[in-house]
């Protein structure tokens, strides 16, 4: 701030000089609109990135710093005006109102033909509203209402002051309506997440009659449910029995995507369970498949699991803890069965597991209703319905696959994309996302072609995902690969089959993508030179050159006279996560609850398998590592 602070100082005066809610039209020299939303010069874009990456990241100093070099060095042209507002909203949030109301006055005096300018006077009328003067903010409130602003920008923080308005009043019905009409103009995750804390506040203060009085307006299924949730906590509340809990589980099962299904979430991990069961809080349980056909799986996380709990006790002599496995055979129901023995007969503090998608939506159930922590060795299923004491801490198909699009485009340069997949189950998942993750940042397929399982020969695969590349590129009278990457989502022996074959079709020069199965088999070996330059995405590389990772591998080639996989590695990090959450917690408050809140605080856990936090729904958010073939090895290019 210091650095720009006499040419901001200039600020307080226009704002003394100049009554923004009343603009006098006769203030500065207007820049023609046409040339003030011209688009902004690079320099300024990359100002503008770098202060949304700060301000991603938590550092709002930064990022203020950032706008104001903007607002200095590119006053003519419509990122300047952001800037300054994006400045007030700093203000505004860290409470400063008077400096807020400062630049949203600036804004206003000086960028009245910004397209975006009612966003600084929505600004001005929360300031106003919070310093107090609610009389005239609702007024002006009002006025703003009747230009009937089109920016959905606008239109949503409007509704959210209007609710906030209706609120004070304490007239929930004229509230509602505006946060239906918020949400109709809603186009943003963020958008929906400002309307749904701004909409339950608002209800939180109506008793049953009022909401029955809304449910006769016929809501649709979206506001209904804001109804139902809030009718479902009133009689929770006065009833805490199972019966009415459920009914709150069942809205969250039903509506797992909504905005709301987060602070359902919250209401059922704050509530208690009807079920008494023990607590043992130096247990710990982990369900895996010691028997039948994932037995080497199993063993695989028992290794993981046995080295983090032999380090932890020796590390914490005054914490030791115990580990209680159990098989489940890879088994629904036998999952099933020892969840129920590890939290009814050994009173585990959370339990670890089990392995495999089946098993583990076998015991989601009991988890939820019993208040267990359960760290799930899979991943969030994006079709699943929510599950308020479940965490996943597998990596996430999804997560990865854009971790690879993204380095393909902002570090490559590469814009031409097709995908050759197994037809089964994983092989149809993972392209759905590689298409829908290209979608998202602005690219479409250029082909994407199956193949059967256990293929040999890929001849008329390749064919195929030539002709249709050919067929959606534009003519170049060039006889040259149309796609410059080529994602193959399978395992490294399947791969080491295609390879060889690609130039025989003609596929020549495109780089090989892949996801972690690349990394379970030397993948430069097996593919030799056709698979030179090949990039894949994990979230465990054993020569990953982090501190933590090198001597986890230490550590465990002491003791298994063999380096580490992804499995071993992941299981490790589960348990030392969970035990770093029980830590945070004194000895007198250690319970189930407590601890799952401890785990979705956590931030930035630096891990064996990377960088990893908890978003609020339970799935781990991680670092994925990029690796490369280079001169027959595989080397890391990211990060």
């Amino acid at each position: 701030m210091k650095k720009y602070g006499c040419w901001l100082a200039i600020l307080p005066v226009i704002a003394l000089v100049v009554n923004c809610s009343t603009v006098q039209r006769s203030g500065p020299a207007l820049i023609p609109r046409s040339q003030l939303h011209q688009p902004p010069p690079p320099q300024a874009k990359a100002l503008w990135d770098q202060a949304a990456k700060q301000q991603k990241q938590g550092n709002l100093r930064a990022a203020m710093a950032s706008w104001e070099q903007i607002a200095q060095s590119y006053p003519n042209n419509a990122i300047a005006a952001d800037s300054f507002y994006q400045l007030g909203a700093a203000y505004m949030q860290a409470g400063q109102m008077d400096r807020a109301l400062q630049y949203f006055d600036y804004v206003i005096y000086a960028y009245p033909q910004w397209e975006n300018v009612d966003l600084a006077r929505v600004g001005q009328l929360r300031v106003l509203w919070a310093k107090g003067e609610k009389k005239r903010a609702e007024r002006e409130a009002g006025d703003l209402v009747e230009s009937s602003p089109q920016n959905p920008e606008v239109r949503v923080q409007l509704a959210q002051l209007m609710i906030d308005i209706a609120k004070d009043k304490r007239d929930v019905d004229k509230g509602f309506d505006w946060a239906q009409q918020g949400f109709n103009a809603a186009t943003t995750e963020q958008h929906r997440k400002m309307l749904t804390e701004a909409t339950v506040g608002l209800l939180n203060q109506a008793d049953e009659t009022s909401i029955n009085r809304l449910l006769q307006t016929n809501p649709n299924a979206f506001m209904r449910l804001f109804l139902d949730y809030r009718t479902a906590r009133i009689r929770l509340e006065r009833d805490p029995t199972d019966s009415n809990r459920q009914v709150l589980y069942s809205l969250l099962q039903q509506n797992p995507t909504h905005p709301l299904a987060m602070e359902i979430q919250a209401s059922l991990r704050g509530m208690p369970s009807g079920v008494s069961l023990p607590l043992h809080a130096d247990r710990i349980g982990c369900l895996i498949p010691l028997n039948g056909p994932y037995r080497h799986y199993g063993s695989s996380v028992l290794r993981g699991i046995t080295l983090a709990e032999a380090e932890w006790n020796q590390a914490h002599p005054d914490q030791q803890i115990q580990v209680v496995i159990r098989d489940t055979r890879a088994e629904p129901e036998m999952a099933k069965k020892s969840f129920e023995d590890l939290a009814k007969n050994e009173g585990v503090l959370a339990i670890i597991g089990p392995l495999g998608v089946k098993s583990a939506k076998a015991v989601f159930p009991s988890a939820n209703n019993w208040n267990m922590p359960l760290l799930a060795l899979s991943q969030k299923d994006e079709e699943a319905s929510s599950n308020p004491y479940v965490l996943h801490v597998f990596l996430d198909n999804r997560d990865l696959v854009e971790t690879l699009v993204s380095f393909c485009r902002e570090k490559m340069g590469y814009t031409k994309y097709a995908t050759l997949y197994p037809n089964d189950r994983y092989g149809q998942r993972l392209s759905k996302i590689f298409s829908d993750v290209l979608r998202d940042q602005g690219f479409s397929l250029l082909a994407s072609v199956p193949y059967q399982p256990n293929s040999t020969d890929f001849k008329e695969p390749i064919r195929k995902l030539m002709d249709a590349a050919k067929k959606n590129s534009p003519p170049s009278g060039l006889d040259v690969t149309p796609f410059e990457i080529l994602f193959i989502p399978d395992q490294v022996r399947e791969v080491a089959l295609i390879a060889p074959q690609l130039p025989y079709y003609n596929v020549v020069g495109a780089t090989l993508l892949g996801t972690n199965l690349w990394g379970e088999a030397p993948l430069p070996k097996e593919g030799g030179a056709y698979v030179e330059n090949a990039i894949f995405a994990t979230s465990f590389s054993v020569d990953a050159q982090s501190r933590e990772t090198q001597e986890f591998r230490r550590k465990y080639e002491s003791l298994y006279r063999s380096p580490p996989g992804y499995l071993e590695a992941q299981a490790y990090d589960a348990l030392m996560i969970l035990l770093q959450a029980r830590y945070l917690l004194s000895p007198a408050s250690i319970e189930r609850t407590a601890l799952l809140q401890r785990l979705l605080e956590l931030r930035d856990y630096r891990g064996v398998t990377g960088i990893c936090s908890f978003s609020p729904d339970g799935k781990m958010q991680k670092q994925y590592v990029l690796l490369q073939v280079k001169n027959g090895r595989i080397v890391q290019i990211n990060p």
